[in-house]
This record gives C-alpha cells, sequence and structure tokens, in this order.
C-alpha cells in the first residue's frame, strides 16, 4: 500500500515540474514575441527621409555628376536637425555646377546647384579675374559644332585702315593697309548660340559630312560667350566695331600667322596714278 502511495505520489510531483516547465517555456516565448511585434511596430511607425551626401570635395564652378554623391537615409529626428522633412530630390542634369565650396561628406540640397540656363549659371563658368564677353562673330568661316564650350579659340580681324569691315555688307574697295591677323590667343568659350542647319544644305551630304554654318540660319554673325583679361576689354570692343572677325580653334604647336594683301596677291603694290601734284592708289572692287 505504502509502495503504490509513493508512485502516485511521485507521479504527481513529476506531472506538476514538467507542467511548470512548460509553461514557463512558453510564457518566455510569448513575452519574446511580444517584444518582437513592440519593435516591429515601432521600426514601423518611424519616419525616415532620403538625403544626399558628397563623397568628395566639390569647387565652386565645378560639374556634379551623380556618381559624386551618395545616397542616404536618416530617422526623421536627425532628418529635422538638418532642416529636412521630406526626401530631397535633387534633379541633377548635364553640366550641373556647385555653387560654391562644397566639402567632402557634406549633404547638398538642390539650391546648391545651378543648371544651364538658370541665372548665374555663366558666373560659374568664368575664371576669377576674368570678365564675360558676348562677341558677335562672322559665320563664315564656322564648322557646325566644330567649337564648343570649353574650347580655347584664337580671335582673327581682318580690318582695313579705309572700310569698316565690321559691317556684314561691307566691301572692299581699296587694298591698301588690309591684312589679316589674330588679335587674341587662348580664349576660352564659355557658351556657344547653336543653330540647326538647314535640312536643304544636308540634301546631297551623308550624315557624317562636316557641315559649314554659313548656312544654317541664314544670318552672318553669330554669337559667342568669351571670358577675356579686363585690361583687353576696350581692344576688343574697338575691334569688334571696326574690323572683321572670326574665331578658330587653339593649336598648341603654333599660332595663325599674319598676312598682308602681298601674301595673296604676287607683287601686289597697287596702280598708281599721278594726277598734278597729287598721287593715289586705286584698287579693283572686290565683292
Amino acid at each position: 500500500m505504502n509502495s503504490k502511495f509513493i508512485f502516485i505520489f511521485s507521479f504527481v510531483l513529476i506531472f506538476c515540474a514538467l507542467f511548470a516547465v512548460v509553461k514557463n517555456v512558453n510564457t518566455r516565448a510569448e513575452i519574446k514575441a511580444k517584444k518582437e511585434m513592440q519593435i516591429q511596430a515601432k521600426e514601423k511607425k518611424e519616419i525616415k527621409y532620403v538625403l544626399w551626401r558628397s563623397k568628395r570635395e566639390f569647387t565652386r564652378g565645378e560639374i556634379i555628376p551623380i556618381n559624386g554623391l551618395e545616397r542616404v537615409i536618416l530617422p526623421e529626428a536627425e532628418a529635422n536637425t538638418l532642416g529636412v522633412n521630406n526626401d530631397v530630390e535633387l534633379d541633377l542634369v548635364n553640366d550641373s555646377r556647385a555653387n560654391h565650396l562644397i566639402a567632402k561628406g557634406e549633404y547638398v540640397f538642390p539650391e546648391m546647384f545651378t543648371v544651364p540656363d538658370q541665372p548665374g549659371y555663366l558666373d560659374l563658368l568664368a575664371s576669377e579675374g576674368m570678365i564675360l564677353y558676348p562677341l558677335p562673330i562672322s559665320t563664315i568661316n564656322l564648322i557646325n559644332n566644330y567649337i564648343r564650350p570649353g574650347d580655347m579659340i584664337d580671335i582673327v580681324s581682318v580690318s582695313s585702315p579705309l572700310t569698316n569691315l565690321a559691317d556684314t555688307g561691307a566691301r572692299i574697295t581699296q587694298f591698301q593697309g588690309v591684312k589679316a591677323r589674330t588679335i587674341k590667343r587662348g580664349v576660352r568659350v564659355l557658351a556657344f548660340e547653336q543653330k540647326p542647319v538647314d535640312p536643304k544644305e544636308q540634301g546631297t551630304q551623308s550624315g557624317n559630312s562636316l557641315s559649314p554654318r554659313v548656312s544654317a540660319s541664314g544670318n552672318s554673325k553669330t554669337t559667342v560667350v568669351i571670358e577675356i583679361e579686363p585690361d583687353f576689354v576696350s581692344r576688343l570692343s574697338l575691334a569688334q566695331r571696326t574690323m572683321h572677325l572670326e574665331i578658330y580653334r587653339s593649336q598648341s604647336k603654333g599660332e595663325i600667322p599674319p598676312a598682308n594683301m602681298s601674301d595673296v596677291i604676287e607683287n601686289y603694290q597697287g596702280i598708281r596714278e599721278l594726277r598734278g601734284a597729287e598721287t593715289q592708289t586705286t584698287n579693283v572692287e572686290v565683292y
């Protein structure tokens, strides 16, 4: 009898112990699951914003490539300290430039950049101490898309002491003193007025042919924005109003040499007429 009682009592104790163990395990599992749910709920409620940060330093006027920036996600509280309450969208385009020095690791915003056609864009292109100058030049010897912003050019003038050649309709009737020379080398182009070539002009040309711009728009002049030193402004302004001006790509190996009429007309000396006590030089009119 005692042995049966002991067996039953032992069985009850073991059952109670197992029940307690199972209950404890279940309780811990429920607590853990509840904590995980609370953490997930908290994460779902937390708002985060997308920002952009520079990977390296950018100087004023430097082009900002999209691969020069990195995408960063910040919690709402941290983003708010930077004055951000929504995602930052940069919308960078080709040739977007920095308005000022941007340090490496600095957060960037749309107002830090200027894109082409926005006010102040050309100011970012000009070098320190230089002046922007809109120069109307002849299109007679230009090739479509051959000279582009950023290229270095030489400015060539054709001048005459007797005729103002700045007028596109001017005709040289006196050869005396007519000469061509380079008045400025190594000038940087900042912007260029590009006009499409007339389809009729390309009728017999292949797609890879070069197209002179003289017939592209019917105009004999186009405008190129250049940067020059302040002390050259007055000279260029005077040349613009008295001479025929053309531009050519600068060559590192040499410059365009000057030329006089005797260089293109062999033995040119003019026809001298003696009328009384006066001597005159007469030339055939050139159109």
